[in-house]
C-alpha cells in the first residue's frame, strides 16, 4: 500500500472524526435544549403530562436523528444519497402500512395537548353518549349511562363532531302555555309558578313571550336553563298547571 495514501486516508478521516464529534456534541446539546423548550412550552399550556414527557422526547430525538444523518454525510459522503433515499423508502413503506396507528396516534397527542375534553367530561361522539373514564396515545375509554365500555379511536376526534356536554352544563327547556285571551297574564306569575322549581337555574332567568293570539287563546312560551333537562321541564309543568289550573301546559 502507498504511504502516502494511507497517510492522506488516515489524515482525511481523523479531519471527518473530528468534525462528527463536533457534530455529536453540538445535537446533543441542542436536543436537551429543544427538550426542555417543548416540555415548558406545553406546560404553559396545560397539556397532560404524558404529552407533555411525549413530544419533549421527540423533539430530542429529532434532533438527534438529524445529528446522525450529519455524521453519515461527513463519512459517507458520495453514498450518503442513496442511504438518505433508503432511508426514504422504508419510512413511506411503514408510514402506508400504519397509516391508521400513526392517525390515531398523533390524534391522541392533539386531544392531550389541546384538551378539548379531559377525564370526567360527558361527551357524545360517534352516536356515544358517555363519561371519559381514560385517554391513551391511541383510543379514548368512555363508559355509558348503562354501563357499557366504548373504545374510541382518537382519530374520531379529528373527523367527527364532538360534542362536550360538560363544558356547558345547563340545557335550555321550553313550555308552552295557552289561556283565554280574556284574561290577563302576569309574566310574574309565571316565573314566581317557575321559581319554585329547585332544579331550574336562576341565572339566566325564566323568560315569558307571548307568541300568538289564536282561537281566542293567548299562547306564551316560557323558557328556561336547567342542568337536568327532562327533570326541569317536567317540574315546570306540574307547576305552572298547579298555578294556572285552566290552563294548556305542554312541553316543546
Amino acid at each position: 500500500m502507498d504511504p502516502v495514501a494511507l497517510r492522506e486516508t488516515l489524515l482525511d478521516y481523523t479531519v471527518r472524526t473530528l468534525w462528527a464529534a463536533v457534530v455529536v456534541v453540538i445535537a446533543l446539546v441542542i436536543a436537551r435544549a429543544v427538550r426542555a423548550t417543548t416540555m415548558r412550552q406545553l406546560d404553559r399550556h396545560r397539556a397532560h403530562g404524558n404529552a407533555t414527557i411525549l413530544l419533549g422526547n421527540l423533539a430530542q430525538l429529532g434532533v438527534i436523528v438529524l445529528g446522525i444523518l450529519i455524521v453519515l454525510a461527513i463519512y459517507t459522503q458520495g453514498a450518503f444519497g442513496w442511504i438518505l433515499t433508503s432511508f426514504s423508502v422504508v419510512g413511506i413503506v411503514i408510514g402506508l402500512s400504519l397509516q391508521d396507528i400513526l392517525r390515531n396516534f398523533f390524534a391522541g397527542v392533539w386531544v392531550l395537548v389541546e384538551r378539548p375534553f379531559r377525564i370526567g367530561d360527558t361527551i357524545d361522539v360517534s352516536g356515544y353518549t358517555g363519561l371519559v373514564e381514560e385517554i391513551s396515545f391511541r383510543t379514548t375509554l368512555l363508559r355509558t349511562a348503562d354501563g357499557r365500555e366504548v373504545i374510541v379511536p382518537n382519530g374520531d376526534f379529528m373527523t367527527k363532531p364532538v360534542v362536550n356536554l360538560t363544558r356547558f352544563p345547563l340545557r335550555r327547556g321550553v313550555v308552552f302555555l295557552a289561556l283565554d285571551a280574556t284574561g290577563e297574564l302576569e309574566t310574574d306569575d309565571v316565573k314566581a309558578a317557575i321559581a319554585s322549581v329547585g332544579a331550574i337555574a336562576r341565572d339566566p332567568e325564566p323568560k315569558v313571550e307571548l307568541h300568538r293570539v289564536a282561537n281566542g287563546k293567548a299562547r306564551y312560551q316560557v323558557t328556561f336553563w336547567a342542568p337536568d333537562h327532562d327533570a326541569a321541564v317536567t317540574a315546570a309543568v306540574a307547576a305552572i298547571r298547579k298555578h294556572f289550573p285552566g290552563a294548556e301546559v305542554r312541553a316543546a
